[in-house]
C-alpha cells in the first residue's frame, strides 16, 4: 500500500517520536512482525460510496447531531404546549351554548380572554 508522501512524513515522524518514548513498545512490534512473518496480506477491501442523502448510509446508527436535535425539538414543543396549557385562564373558554332570547345567535364574543377585573359590554359574561 502506497501512501501520499505528506502522510508517509507523518507516520515516520511518529514512529521515531515512539521509538524514543516506548523502548518496550519497539520491541512487543518486533516480536508482532516475526510472528506475523509467513501471514497472506489481508484482501483489498471494495468501499461503496454511498450518497450522504440514502438511507443505507445511516443503516444502524442515527447521527449524535440528529438525535440530540430531535430530543431538544420534542422537548421545546412539550414544554410549550405545557406552558400554555397552565397560564390559560378559565374564562378563555367558549360557551357551549349561545344565551338565551339571543337575536343574533351565536357571537364570538364570549370566546375572548378577558381579565378577571374587567368589565365586558353586556357581550358574554362578566356584565
Amino acid at each position: 500500500m502506497s501512501l501520499p508522501a505528506s502522510q508517509q512524513r507523518v507516520l515516520d515522524r511518529i514512529e521515531e517520536v515512539l521509538k524514543k518514548r516506548e523502548p518496550r513498545l519497539v520491541s512487543m512490534f518486533a516480536m508482532f512482525t516475526r510472528l506475523n512473518l509467513g501471514e497472506r496480506l489481508p484482501r483489498i477491501e471494495a468501499l461503496e460510496l454511498v450518497p450522504w442523502w440514502s438511507p443505507r448510509r445511516y443503516r444502524g446508527r442515527l447521527p449524535g447531531r440528529a438525535v440530540l436535535f430531535l430530543s431538544l425539538a420534542i422537548a421545546l414543543i412539550v414544554s410549550a404546549v405545557m406552558i400554555g396549557v397552565s397560564q390559560s385562564p378559565d374564562n378563555c373558554r367558549a360557551p357551549l351554548t349561545a344565551p338565551h332570547g339571543s337575536v343574533i345567535g351565536v357571537s364570538h364574543a364570549g370566546t375572548a380572554c378577558h381579565a378577571p377585573d374587567t368589565k365586558t359590554m353586556g357581550l358574554g359574561r362578566g356584565s
